[in-house]
């Protein structure tokens, strides 16, 4: 249904194609079934899209691999379930002491204007938006107020010119003032999102997250398809850094590896086997004031990447 509803929105039947047999096919036909009942795409048109529906086992690096979007990001490294996202920030009170407060916030592409235009966009120009919007939408504010607080203190006059000018400035005010519950809700929308960009941020300097996703982009893109070995020996150099990523971004790292390269099966087995020790090192030498962690829980993602 959900690619009933794309076809709906597009106003267009698309010719529909994909490889015989399989869960493709299946959709396929399901979904030339469903046109062909609904009453508003069943008419004969012209100029239509093409269609094309494959087998997600066609692309298995894009779920696995690093992204640089502003949603995918939230996705990754945030709490995020049912369009709810949910972050800790850490502040220090005015006795020095560390308080760590729980954020949750519902972000919908449907009445969040700024979610809508930046969702798909790269990290940084969803930052530099936000911090343009956020100044302009305060500076507008200020107007406001600064007019709320000149207006108030005008002189009346006898004067017909000065009366008509005084009746626009007083309809001015009144339009303005009319406008600023509608500023300062979006206002308090991008500051909602100044908050999750800032978490999104620490995730991504703590884990050096492009440095993860540079790789895995320039692997996918067959940039290392004549040096097997510059791949391999890059991808090992930072699945063994101990200051880069965590047990989850290193475990993608080697998959994309695995399926981006023709690199022999010795060679991955040795990044992943490497990748292990290195791991598990640090599992056994941190302590209770390290800044690495290696838990249980990760233990458990480390063995069942392996596998």
């Amino acid at each position: 249904y959900g690619l009933l509803s794309v076809v709906g929105t597009k106003g267009s039947v698309p010719i529909i194609r994909c490889p015989k047999g399989g869960a493709p096919e299946m959709v396929a036909r399901k979904l030339n079934r469903l046109i062909a009942e609904h009453p508003t795409t069943s008419r004969v048109q012209h100029n239509r899209p093409l269609l094309v529906i494959l087998d997600r086992n066609m692309d298995l690096i894009t779920p696995i691999a690093h992204s640089s979007t502003y949603q995918a990001l939230i996705d990754d490294l945030l709490t995020h379930n049912a369009n709810r996202v949910e972050f800790k920030v850490e502040s220090t009170n005015d006795h020095g002491r560390k308080r760590v407060q729980e954020k949750k916030f519902d972000l919908d592409a449907d009445t969040d204007p700024f979610y809508s235009r930046h969702k798909f966009v790269p990290f940084p120009e969803a930052i530099e938006s936000n911090g343009a919007e956020l100044q302009d939408v305060t500076t507008r504010e200020n107007a406001i107020r600064s007019k709320t607080v000149g207006g108030a203190g005008a002189a009346g006059g006898f004067d017909g010119a000065v009366v008509h000018e005084e009746n626009n400035a007083a309809s001015e005010l009144a339009s303005a003032v009319d406008s600023l519950p509608k500023l300062l809700e979006q206002k308090k929308q991008l500051e909602i999102h100044t908050s999750i960009l800032q978490a999104v941020m620490n995730e991504v300097a703590s884990r050096d997250v492009p440095t993860f996703f540079e790789l895995e982009s320039a692997l996918a893109a067959g940039e290392y398809k004549n040096d097997s070995s510059k791949a391999k020996n890059e991808v090992l150099e930072l699945v063994t850094d101990p200051t880069k990523g965590n047990v989850e971004d290193k475990i993608r790292l080697v998959i994309v590896f695995c399926l981006a390269t023709t690199a022999p099966g010795a060679d991955v087995t040795e990044v992943a086997t490497k990748m292990a020790e290195s791991l598990e090192s640090i599992a056994s030498s941190q302590d209770a004031d390290s800044a690495i962690s290696f838990t249980k829980e990760d233990h458990d993602k480390l063995e069942k990447g392996l596998k």
